[in-house]
């Protein structure tokens, strides 16, 4: 019974993992153009809309914007005015819808009715199709002068579109987080 029950839960905890799973990747021109970089602003004062209603909220725009300025922050970076900034900081944000296909399985089946009166045999095969939505957030640093991209990072995770909101900014923190652990390479 201790055995089952270990089992269930090292399943539970790689269902939960695989499910929250952020995947994270980077691009830049150069690690000595990053290295001198102390201070930032934000690049446009209001985040362009793309026309998804999903997307085009306010209170997404805040949540991610809180967790750019949490994370730079506690890194050392300050926020200050447009025009005295070493760089500036930009987002993306995008929701795209994914399918997900399990490869071909075989499944065989055998069981006994109650006192051994009837039994059944099975066998099966196919392969799980399921949907689902998946967010992509880009986080850009720009150079102040000219506004070329010096740093882009980038970071995908299976969304909810009915998420609570303590939840959603929890999802929120920690995407921005795993993006920005890249910075500065």
């Amino acid at each position: 019974m201790l055995h089952t029950s270990k089992l269930l839960l090292v399943l539970l905890l790689l269902v939960t993992w695989g499910c929250s799973s952020i995947r994270v990747s980077q691009d830049y021109t150069s690690a000595d153009n990053l290295s001198g970089l102390r201070s930032y602003a934000w690049h446009y004062d209001n985040q362009e809309k793309t026309g998804d209603i999903r997307i085009d909220s306010p209170l997404i725009d805040s949540r991610i914007r809180a967790a750019i300025d949490e994370t730079l922050k506690a890194r050392g970076y300050r926020s200050t005015a447009r025009d005295l900034a070493d760089f500036h900081v930009a987002y993306q944000y995008a929701i795209r819808g994914k399918i997900r296909s399990d490869n071909v399985q075989t499944r065989i089946g055998f069981g006994f009715g109650s006192y051994g009166r009837s039994s059944a045999f099975g066998v099966s095969t196919g392969s799980d199709v399921s949907s689902y939505d998946e967010g992509l957030l880009v986080i850009d640093i720009l150079d102040s002068r000219d506004g070329s991209t010096l740093w882009r990072g980038k970071g995908t995770r299976q969304v909810f579109i009915h998420t609570e909101p303590a939840a959603m900014t929890e999802q929120v923190n920690e995407t921005v987080h795993k993006i920005l652990d890249q910075f500065p390479p």
